[in-house]
C-alpha cells in the first residue's frame, strides 16, 4: 500500500508523455475544400517564387524552393486558402557546411 503515491505519479507523467502533441502550423481543412495543385502553383508562381517540390504536410501544401529573392525557402500552405501558414527562408547559406569549409580553404 505504500507505493501506491510512487504508482500515482509514474502514471501521471506517463500520461503527460504520451499525450498526443498539436502543432499550431497544422492544416485541418476537409479535402474537399482544397484547392488543387495546379492552383497552389499558380499562387506560388504569383508571389514570384521558383517551386522545386511540392507535397502534403500535415494536411498542409509544403512547398521547397526559390523566394524572388534567389533565397532558399520551405513555406507551408493553407490548402483552403493558400495563406501562407508556416515559412522558413534561409540566408544564403544554402550550400551544406563541408562545401563552404571546402571553398574556403581555396
Amino acid at each position: 500500500m505504500k507505493h501506491r503515491p510512487c504508482l500515482l505519479i509514474v502514471y501521471l507523467c506517463l500520461s503527460l508523455m504520451v499525450a498526443p502533441a498539436h502543432a499550431d502550423d497544422d492544416c485541418d481543412v476537409p479535402v474537399q475544400q482544397w484547392q488543387s495543385r495546379d492552383a497552389a502553383l499558380e499562387h506560388a508562381a504569383s508571389l514570384g517564387w521558383e517551386v522545386q517540390r511540392l507535397k502534403i504536410d500535415d494536411g498542409c501544401y509544403e512547398i521547397r524552393g526559390r523566394d524572388a529573392q534567389g533565397r532558399s525557402f520551405k513555406a507551408k500552405l493553407d490548402p483552403q486558402t493558400l495563406r501562407v501558414v508556416k515559412m522558413k527562408v534561409r540566408d544564403g547559406h544554402d550550400k551544406p557546411e563541408r562545401e563552404r569549409d571546402r571553398e574556403r580553404s581555396h
